[in-house]
Order: C-alpha cells, then sequence, then structure tokens
C-alpha cells in the first residue's frame, strides 16, 4: 500500500547556502557532512540537476545495511527550494520497499534560518498482518533526512566559524 510520510525541521542556516550545499554541491557536502554513512556521491549522468542519476557508496560497517544506492533527482527547482529523489537501485529498495521517493522544500524563514519540509512517498513491502505504525514507518523514512539536516547545520556552522 503507497505510503506519505512527512516531517519538517527547522535549520538555522539561511536558505540559498543550505540549498546550494544540500541540492547543488551534493557531490561534496553529503560526504563530508555524514562521513560515517556515505563515502562517496558520484554523478553518473547527467550534469547534476533534473533527470541526473547518481550513485551513493555507503561505509560499509557501522553504516547501512546495503552498500549503494542509485539515485535520480525527479525534481529540482532552484527559486522553489525544491528537490526530488527516487530510489531506482539499492538503498531503500534493498530493505524492504518497492517504491521510495524523497521530496525536499525549503522555506525561509528569516535572514537566517530556513524550515525544512520532508516527504516519503513509499511503498513498504509487506503482508496486511504486518502492517507497520507509523511511529516505525517514520523511523525507517523521514528519521535519516532529519539527522542529515540536524548534521548539515552542525556543519555549515562550523566551517562559517572557522572562515
Amino acid at each position: 500500500m503507497p505510503r506519505r510520510i512527512e516531517a519538517q525541521t527547522r535549520v538555522n542556516v539561511e536558505v540559498e547556502l543550505l540549498w546550494r550545499t544540500f541540492a547543488e554541491e551534493y557531490s561534496v557536502s553529503w560526504p563530508k557532512v555524514n562521513p560515517q554513512i556515505v563515502t562517496s556521491v558520484e554523478i553518473l549522468q547527467g550534469d547534476g540537476g533534473l533527470g541526473s542519476l547518481i550513485f551513493l557508496q555507503f561505509k560499509p560497517a557501522g553504516g547501512p545495511t546495503v552498500a549503494y544506492q542509485k539515485t535520480k533527482i525527479v525534481e529540482c527547482d532552484k527559486e522553489k527550494h525544491q528537490l526530488g529523489l527516487q530510489v531506482l537501485e539499492g538503498g531503500h529498495l534493498s530493505n524492504g520497499f518497492t517504491k521510495y521517493e524523497t521530496y525536499f522544500k525549503l522555506t525561509p524563514l528569516d535572514d537566517s534560518n530556513t524550515l525544512v519540509d520532508v516527504a516519503v512517498e513509499c511503498e513498504p513491502l509487506m503482508s496486511s498482518e504486518e502492517e507497520e505504525n507509523e511511529e516505525e514507518l517514520k523511523a525507517k523514512t523521514t528519521n535519516f533526512p532529519l539527522l542529515f539536516f540536524e548534521r548539515l547545520e552542525a556543519y555549515l556552522t562550523k566551517h562559517a566559524a572557522a572562515g
């Protein structure tokens, strides 16, 4: 059964810096922000924007239970600060989902704060008696993107202070 799980967080970083680091410079920033999980990000096809295919290599020990994830950028709107990622292979598709897409929307709150909305559209692979409750599904879907933005905020704050 298709599901949509939503979450949101506030990040103390201005929207343009957050967007650039998260959605444009991801091949460099994602491994730096989450080195304990992501070891590399490679653009397989495209220019890094809409329609591009990206390959995420995960850290073998202590990271996710899969080694990689192939993802397509299905939405990329710089003006609206919206990014959509569809897992094509590996990642959550190797961990109990038949469909997995994550959508992000960054909204400026003021000059130095951004609201991050996360929506995961997925289809868990389970029988009716295994129907997961909402909290279990949130733990498998939106918790990591929220943690990522927490780490991204810390990374950007640290580098702004050092620079």
